[in-house]
């Protein structure tokens, strides 16, 4: 299995790695897993930092939010009818979500949210380099989840949409 541990702790500033850190470990505490996501995945693995960070739980995402901005001092804002939440420390904003499915009653409308699982919401994203995540939980802290395969798309030089 491929890992972007090394590319989290070298490539995001130190104060952001060690917030993700921590949220994983929480996460981890409460028998859950967090996972990074999205454009920050991708851009690690082509060796660019991304802070635009997007952090997906498979359980309650504001819940943990609140737990994470208690124990680092932290603010929290969450949005309870979409599974959202946007943590804020020292100029760092992190979005949490609920893994999640959505489904639209007709085009423009907001979604109908319903908690899914990583895979759920990977597949949910625009493009296969952007439908990947990485574990944060600490035993496998930075294991790859690329169920469509973006990473071999990224060293192929192709984009694909979901």
């Amino acid at each position: 299995m491929d890992n972007i541990r090394r590319e989290i702790e070298t490539l995001l500033p130190r104060e952001l790695a060690g917030i993700i850190t921590a949220a994983g470990r929480i996460a981890g505490s409460d028998g859950q897993t967090l996972y990074l996501v999205g454009g920050a995945v991708r851009d690690l693995i082509l060796g660019r930092a991304n802070q635009d960070i997007d952090l997906v739980l498979e359980g309650d995402a504001p819940a943990l939010a609140r737990r994470v901005a208690a124990r680092l001092d932290a603010k929290v804002v969450t949005h309870r009818r979409f599974g959202t939440a946007t943590i804020s420390r020292s100029g760092i904003d992190l979005d949490m979500v609920t893994a999640r499915s959505e489904t639209y009653s007709e085009p423009g409308a907001l979604p109908a949210v319903t908690p899914g699982s990583i895979e759920d919401d990977l597949f949910r994203r625009d493009f296969t380099v952007n439908a990947m995540a990485a574990v944060l939980a600490p035993s496998r802290f930075g294991d790859l989840v690329d169920p469509y395969g973006g990473r071999s798309d990224l060293a192929a030089g192709l984009i694909r949409v979901l």
